[in-house]
């Protein structure tokens, strides 16, 4: 039986057959067998036949042969079946998997992109409200400094006013007091005779010089217009103090109500700067996230085309086996037939194709 298997593996004459044939009843068993010459397992068939009824070998052990590649032929096409079934399913299984991570990589880009969209929106408003405050604060910085200028100079002019009323106060003081101790009524040549000798050298002397000429009435009349000057003074030096307290006051208060609106804009500014740092680190990480989804969809897809037409290709592949393996087994089959009921013609299709 071996022996047999081996010729038959062996053999690949691809001979060609040129058969005469009469108008006989064994004309249609004659043109069934050179169909069967068409077709390289058929060839191999005949071949291994004739040289086994060269052989003499028993019928038998021909049909067992005949049986064994047909069986041989119907059991790798079950296996080939069961493999394309499993093939299937692999495909099957494997394309879901695919489409899986297709839809969960778009799902992931569609909300990447919503919260980058959201994200980018929050932190441009954010950026924009730091440097705002920023803003705020440089104009409370320069305020600070200008009333602290503008103070300073007031204080100054305060100070300047406050020497200069109190020194001309004095004088006033000094004045009617010596008006206070002279005596009127003094002769007009002997008071220009002393104001020649005392000169421009002291003025208040002068004028006690000059008053003195004066009748008593027109002395007090003088005293008492020095002393409402001197009063009306220190009221206005008093005035001017009590306005200077004041703006200090305002100053102070203002500088303070400045400090506090500069902490709590300092304050807004943190909060929105750690909100900017938040979610610009948040929209980092959903840019990462659309790219990761990126490359995942792409990846996926890719995967998927390649893994279908890996699959079709087994299809394709199996479609073609199995139609060689039925035409195989169709062959054998007629093979099996004929050697059953028509040994005799094939014996003599197989003599004339030998000879010719």
């Amino acid at each position: 039986m071996k022996l047999i298997l081996i010729a038959l593996l062996g053999l690949t004459l691809t001979q060609a057959v040129f058969v005469k044939r009469s108008n006989d009843p064994s004309k249609a068993i004659f043109t069934q067998l050179e169909a069967m010459e068409e077709h390289e397992l058929g060839r191999k068939l005949l071949d291994t036949i004739a040289l086994q009824l060269n052989n003499k070998a028993p019928l038998g052990d021909i049909a067992k042969m005949l049986q064994q590649l047909r069986e041989n032929l119907i059991l790798n096409q079950q296996e080939a079946d069961q493999k394309h079934a499993q093939d299937e399913v692999d495909c099957e299984t494997e394309i879901y998997q695919y489409n899986r991570r297709i839809d969960f990589a778009s799902n992931e880009i569609t909300e990447s992109t919503q919260e980058i969209q959201t994200l980018s929106a929050k932190v441009e408003q954010l950026t924009q409200d730091v440097e705002d405050k920023q803003v705020q604060l440089d104009i409370l910085n320069e305020q600070e400094t200008q009333i602290r200028e503008q103070r300073a100079e007031d204080a100054e002019s305060f100070k300047t006013f406050e020497n200069e009323t109190e020194n001309v106060i004095e004088a006033v003081e000094v004045i009617i007091q010596r008006l206070s101790s002279i005596q009127p009524d003094q002769e007009v040549l002997a008071a220009l005779t002393q104001l020649n000798k005392i000169g421009a050298s002291n003025p208040i002397l002068a004028l006690m010089q000059v008053a003195s000429t004066f009748s008593a009435e027109q002395l007090n009349n003088v005293l008492g217009k020095l002393g409402e000057v001197s009063t009306q003074l220190a009221e206005a030096l008093e005035n001017a103090r009590q306005t200077e307290i004041q703006a200090q006051l305002d100053f102070e208060a203002l500088v303070v109500e400045i400090a506090s609106q500069r902490e709590s804009l300092s304050a807004a500014r943190e909060d929105s700067e750690r909100q900017l740092q938040d979610n610009q680190q948040a929209l980092d990480l959903q840019k990462k996230r659309k790219e990761d989804a990126t490359d995942e969809l792409n990846a996926a897809s890719s995967g998927k085309e390649q893994k279908e037409a890996e699959c079709d290709s087994w299809r394709t592949q199996y479609a073609e086996d199995s139609e060689h393996r039925q035409q195989e087994i169709s062959i054998i089959r007629q093979v099996e037939e004929i050697l059953a009921t028509k040994l005799s013609n094939v014996k003599v299709y197989l003599q004339e194709r030998a000879s010719a």
